[in-house]
């Protein structure tokens, strides 16, 4: 049976419907994404499931005795409580247990005979429901489920009332996770989150054993998480299998089929109507005429959204330009040298060596306050290093896009931006580069200081989509960017030929765009540890890896080490290397490194001869050009395996 089953929802507001014949499932042990635009009615959906919103027509049923863990976007508390005590309320259920017990004993004490094997017999049950329930580990579990959040010790004291935004709102999470719930309907968690409390919560949900429903931005943790995707698109709940990545390529298959059955009712409609002008007063197909006309009369009338084009919200769509030859270079064109940036007694980086070459994609990552936008600000040098040394190529064109908006002046208008970025471009083609970023009409002449944050970041986008630069050093690009734009961007990027280094929290971003991440501040488990650094060759996924790895190589000796006396040391077994890596058993790391980065240049020049027209018009060229491909391929995955054999 379904934990939660609505059927024929509908629910209008001010005369506007929001759903229409709307259905759901939701089983035992699914984790289900709820996606759509803003306004679609994702968070009114979870308050019809709980029970603060009446839908005007349909059935919501819940499982008898479902228990139920709800987080709105913003939590509400009273104010009087400390933070411990509400972290004791998330735990009502065993507190309650505890009550219950503590009653029990003191009834033991006072009697006897019959009544006392009675009493004896409640007081093993309930102590039996409170070790189910995890009564003897609660307080532990409180202090594990708050660290995992950032809500640390030192906070248990305050008020609620005293706390921030993002602090009431990590308090809300951790109230709900403890609850014990068989169905946690989240509306985005991860809001607030810093990178550790994002990685716990990814682990927490993935262990969790119950039902989930998440709205949430963060398409990493629905691709790494979700069984399902349910996106609210034309007044409906339509569900997808499988995690976010397979969403949208189904999606893009499902609005493609949608939009050619719209075409083929348009075309029979119109063949239809001809029909019927045609023979209205024809003799002998007057009859079959009017027939035609009741019959479509009829179709109109029973499908009243027969001829409803399938909705597609308008998206930002663009590209950058190519890269001009003069900046294909195949040398290093960033370059750190022991460099090391201190502030007072905190240091950022201490004795980093890094090497990045043209067209390469580095993400930079890290907790928050570690030092990424400080290194971007190095690079560019508008910042100097304590000692050591950064340069980039002074050749090149830079397109800088900065978190905080600065390269915008606010008393500018939209158009008078976009112009400064191209003043050789017409004001035509400018305004045309403004609509594909949904920037028309009078919004040109919109004032930088009254744009929204959304706006602000689409117009900086614009700017370096028509400043053409050779280099891209983008920091936190995707702020205020909703997931089509955030999309659309992706999709630039992918495209393009220059070089990139982009500051980024937004993991499936960092994941399609980039080829290899420098981590700075965490240590090799993920967690806040000023001064480290560690480069990782591959994209984010690769370094998530890494992280499960370590995480359950840790618990797996950590269990060891607990359940076990120690024992000697065995003789440290031999590594054996795999017959095929054998070639590399004299190479150092460096000079992995660099065969890695030559051959991934080699790819990249044999990916633009695909599209020369002398060798895909010639099948025996481009069947040796495939097997060369194929060839490199797989001999930079040697060198990966290699690298991370070397690496261990």
């Amino acid at each position: 049976m379904a934990l939660v089953t609505l059927k024929d929802i509908e629910l209008s507001y001010g005369g506007d419907g929001l759903f229409k014949a709307m259905g759901l499932r939701i089983h035992r042990g699914e984790k289900i994404g709820l996606v759509g635009p803003n306004g679609c009615g994702k968070t009114t959906l979870l308050n019809i499931i709980i029970g603060a919103i009446e839908p005007d027509i349909g059935q919501v049923r819940l499982r008898k005795k479902l228990r139920i863990g709800h987080l709105p976007q913003e939590p509400d508390f009273a104010g009087d409580k400390t933070v411990l005590e509400e972290l004791h309320s998330g735990a009502e259920e065993v507190l309650g247990l505890q009550r219950k017990i503590q009653e029990a004993a003191d009834k033991v004490s006072k009697l006897s005979g019959s009544q006392l094997n009675a009493a004896m017999r409640q007081y093993d049950h309930l102590t039996h429901e409170f070790e189910q329930a995890g009564g003897y580990e609660y307080e532990a579990r409180i202090k594990e489920i708050a660290a995992g959040i950032g809500i640390s010790e030192e906070h248990y004291a305050l008020h609620t009332h005293q706390l921030s935004g993002g602090q009431l709102s990590r308090l809300g999470l951790a109230k709900v996770l403890l609850a014990g719930s068989e169905l946690l309907l989240l509306d985005e968690p991860t809001n607030h989150l810093d990178w550790e409390a994002l990685a716990w919560l990814e682990r927490f949900l993935n262990n969790y054993k119950g039902a989930a429903l998440i709205v949430s931005h963060d398409r990493f943790l629905l691709d790494r998480l979700a069984t399902g995707i349910v996106e609210i698109g034309g007044k409906k709940a339509n569900l997808f299998s499988g995690n976010y990545s397979n969403y949208r390529r189904e999606k893009e298959k499902r609005d493609l089929e949608l939009s050619r059955q719209y075409q083929a009712r348009v075309e029979w409609l119109e063949r239809t109507r001809d029909f019927i002008a045609r023979n209205k007063d024809q003799e002998g197909m007057r009859k079959v005429a009017r027939g035609r006309k009741k019959y479509l009369e009829r179709i109109l009338d029973e499908n009243p959204d027969f001829l409803d084009k399938p909705g597609h919200e308008k998206e930002v769509q663009f590209e950058f330009a190519p890269v001009e030859s003069k900046g294909k270079r195949t040398g290093v064109i960033l370059s750190c040298r022991n460099l090391t940036k201190r502030f007072d007694d905190v240091t950022l980086f201490e004795n980093l060596n890094l090497e990045l070459y043209s067209r390469q994609r580095l993400g930079v990552v890290g907790p928050n306050g570690t030092g990424k936008t400080t290194l971007l600000k190095l690079a560019l040098g508008r910042d100097e290093p304590s000692s050591g040394t950064i340069e980039l190529d002074k050749n090149l064109q830079i397109g800088y896009l900065d978190q905080a908006g600065a390269e915008l002046k606010d008393l500018n208008t939209v158009l008078d931006e976009i112009t400064r970025a191209a003043p050789q471009a017409s004001r035509q083609q400018l305004r045309s580069t403004l609509g594909a970023f949904l920037f028309s009409g009078d919004d040109v002449f919109k004032k930088v200081e009254d744009l929204s944050g959304g706006e602000r970041n689409r117009l900086a986008l614009c700017k370096l989509v028509v400043g053409e630069a050779q280099m891209l050093v983008l920091d936190e690009p995707t702020n205020h960017l909703d997931i089509a734009s955030t999309e659309a961007f992706e999709n630039a990027l992918l495209s393009y030929t220059g070089t990139v280094v982009v500051v980024s929290h937004d993991r499936f971003f960092l994941d399609k765009v980039t080829d290899r991440l420098l981590v700075v501040g965490a240590d090799e488990s993920g967690r806040k540890a000023m001064g480290k650094c560690e480069l990782v060759i591959g994209s984010y996924s690769r370094y998530a890896e890494l992280l499960d790895q370590r995480t359950t190589a840790r618990e797996k000796n950590a269990k060891a080490a607990g359940a076990r006396p120690k024992r000697p040391k065995p003789a440290k077994k031999k590594k054996t290397t795999p017959p095929e890596l054998r070639q590399f058993n004299v190479w150092t790391v460096e000079k992995i490194e660099d065969a890695i980065i030559s051959t991934e240049q080699k790819i990249a020049a044999l990916q633009e001869q695909f599209g020369d027209e002398k060798i895909y018009k010639d099948h025996t060229l481009l069947a040796e050009l495939h097997k060369k491909f194929d060839d490199k391929k797989a001999y930079l995955d040697l060198l990966y395996r290699a690298y991370e054999l070397k690496s261990k």
